[in-house]
């Protein structure tokens, strides 16, 4: 073959490397909600549950998969456990790189919790160390749930002052972070028509706060700061969105009980905060706190989910909750492909 034949085809193939469309280089982020009808989707319609549009609000770069199952306990013991269904071990098998976890309102009715209270924080725990414990070792994310009032047989008092305290020690157990949800959405009943279940504008006010706390953790793909355009709207705090890591790496990250601040939630067009919130963050030993200002983070479409049973696929033709990546550094791949070419310019006119 010809210096020169040679050339031209490297020349081609560098080119078709440079130019290559990003979107085919990027790995996706695997994201698994777990829990019970507010995940499933009791109170919205086909397509509108919350991790579909978690899966909306996070964008294209991420896949969300619904693993819920209404009315179920994260109690062993319960009159409907989570264990018993598949979509745990589904939920496993997906390999999420993030888990977000919906129990305790059914945990807090009598049935359940006068009995088998002093099981719950050992069961929560096992089941999401068991999530963990995937080959894709997923990042832990709780939600403190919430009613508007006694509703379905939850006793409000019972959730708020017994379960949701046990649910931040589940989380300071596991390194999980907290998602307090119960703060920044208790003052919202125009969500909630029966007092627990969001409709379809809830839902999609909850995707966006989930999707700016869960953004805001993750590592950016692309050199930039993970979660710098948070506004008020979106904005982390208090032991409802993102708690610091306060053991340590990135597998120890407890909540802070003691943070009184919360993240308030977006308006579901994403037009205008509700109200303010501040960010708490830190990483390793030492804390810190980290706000950011800007509207609309993840207000980007596209994204869908899938709902549990039906295998690992897309769902109806778009991505949702999934695993992080990491592209690749193409502007040192493309500085090297440039020097390569000028090497052999020079070679083929010397041959020439």
């Amino acid at each position: 073959m010809s210096p020169s034949l040679l050339s031209r085809m490297f020349i081609l193939t560098a080119l078709l490397v440079v130019f290559a469309p990003r979107t085919a280089m990027a790995a996706v982020t695997k994201v698994a909600c777990l829990g019970a009808s507010t995940t499933s989707g009791d109170g919205s319609t086909a397509g509108h549950h919350f991790p579909d549009e978690l899966g909306v609000a996070l964008g294209p770069a991420y896949q969300v998969k619904n693993f819920g199952v209404s009315g179920t306990t994260a109690l062993k013991s319960g009159d409907s456990p989570y264990w018993k269904f598949p979509q745990l071990q589904q939920a496993i098998a997906f390999q999420p790189d993030i888990a977000v976890f919906w129990f305790g309102g059914n945990d807090a009715k009598p049935q359940n919790w006068t009995g088998h209270m002093a099981q719950f924080i050992a069961d929560y725990e096992e089941m999401v160390r068991m999530v963990q414990a995937a080959p894709s070792h997923p990042k832990t994310y709780l939600f403190l749930s919430m009613v508007i009032h006694d509703v379905e047989g939850i006793p409000k008092m019972v959730l708020e002052q017994q379960v949701l305290p046990e649910v931040k020690q589940v989380a300071a157990a596991t390194g999980s972070f907290v998602i307090n949800y119960h703060d920044a959405f208790i003052t919202h009943p125009e969500y909630f028509p029966d007092g627990v279940h969001p409709n379809d504008a809830g839902t999609a006010a909850i995707g966006k706060f989930v999707a700016d706390i869960l953004l805001m953790q993750q590592p950016p793909s692309d050199g930039g700061t993970a979660g710098a355009s948070l506004d008020a709207s979106g904005a982390t705090g208090g032991d409802g969105s993102a708690m610091p890591p306060a053991m340590g790496g990135d597998a120890a990250v407890a909540p802070n009980p003691d943070a009184s601040q919360v993240q308030t939630p977006p308006s579901p067009n994403g037009s205008s905060p509700m109200g303010s919130g501040s960010t708490g963050a830190s990483s390793g030993a030492d804390a810190g706190s980290t706000t950011g200002s800007a509207a609309g983070m993840s207000a980007s479409s596209g994204g869908a989910t899938s709902s549990p049973g039906d295998g690992y696929g897309t769902g109806n033709g778009g991505s949702g909750c999934a695993a992080s990546g990491s592209r690749p550094a193409r502007s040192g791949a493309a500085a090297s492909i440039g020097l390569a070419l000028l090497g052999l310019l020079a070679i083929r006119r010397k041959a020439t």
